[in-house]
């Protein structure tokens, strides 16, 4: 069959089908059923599926405890989801920090609500030496570990360096958690009182140390040479050893200086290297 014979049926039927009144009344019956529906499902199935003009506020539970905040959020028809966030010393553990959405934000019935509560452990800070520091840096030192400086009070031993840290609590070589408090004590210089050297050679460094804070005066402990350390008498000694003896001393006893003085002592761990200790006189003795 020719082309234009194709054609000209084709546009025929499209007349014949335009004319007939039950096609326009089957697409129009169509038309009517799609638009139906779709006011059906608008108007009454996707608001209570969606629950269209329903909501509720996010409570502000921030700072309160995660018990606490989780029975207020679900009060309010939401879900909660807990979340741990980094650690704080200065908020109390187990508090709320964080919630998302924030605080009397509009939500849907149902909505999970994220709160972000401090826990987990603090760490463990080493507490390091800050003994003859200025008292700015050693403030500055325990701030930078995230420690907190307590009390910073002027020792009651003189020291022959004013504004320098001569004592601390916990001491050095502890260990404290982050958030955790060091004392600090430091010179206000040298004494103006005259006392006398007490002698020390032959006791044990402990001993040594206590005869001299009894007179006001302060000792500087030299290790012991050793072969792998032939420069030791330079270096401070490690006196956590109850052996250890004074061999000798770097003022002669007897010597008047003002208090606060510090003393060198040299060490041994050698008993037998070191003379017989001289006696106590008796305002001293019992501190031994």
């Amino acid at each position: 069959m020719p082309f234009s014979s194709v054609v000209q049926n084709l546009l025929g039927w499209l007349r014949t089908l335009l004319r007939n009144t039950y096609f326009w009344g089957g697409l129009g019956g169509l038309l009517v059923l799609g638009v139906a529906a779709y006011v059906l499902v608008d108007a009454l199935l996707m608001p209570s599926y969606t629950r269209h003009g329903v909501s509720v506020q996010v409570p502000d539970v921030e700072r309160q405890s995660f018990l606490t905040a989780k029975e207020r959020v679900e009060n309010h028809a939401l879900q909660v989801k807990r979340q741990v966030g980094r650690f704080n010393p200065n908020v109390p553990r187990e508090t709320v920090v964080d919630q998302n959405p924030p605080p009397r934000s509009d939500v849907k019935p149902g909505r999970r609500v994220y709160l972000t509560v401090n826990a987990g452990e603090a760490p463990v800070v080493n507490i390091p030496d800050l003994n003859g520091i200025s008292v700015r840096e050693a403030k500055n030192q325990v701030a930078s570990l995230g420690l907190n400086v307590g009390r910073v009070e002027p020792d009651s031993l003189p020291s022959p360096y004013p504004n320098t840290i001569t004592r601390q609590r916990p001491r050095p070589g502890d260990s404290l958690k982050t958030g955790g408090t060091i004392d600090l004590w430091y010179s206000t210089g040298l004494g103006t009182d005259s006392v006398q050297v007490p002698g020390v050679a032959g006791r044990t460094v402990e001993q040594a140390r206590r005869r001299l804070r009894a007179q006001k005066l302060r000792a500087i402990v030299v290790a012991p040479r050793t072969p792998d350390t032939p420069n030791s008498d330079a270096q401070p000694a490690d006196t956590s050893s109850p052996q250890r003896f004074i061999q000798r001393q770097g003022r002669p006893p007897e010597t008047k200086v003002r208090a606060g003085t510090e003393i060198r002592l040299f060490a041994t761990d050698d008993s037998t290297a070191v003379p017989e200790p001289a006696s106590a006189s008796p305002d001293t003795a019992a501190s031994n």
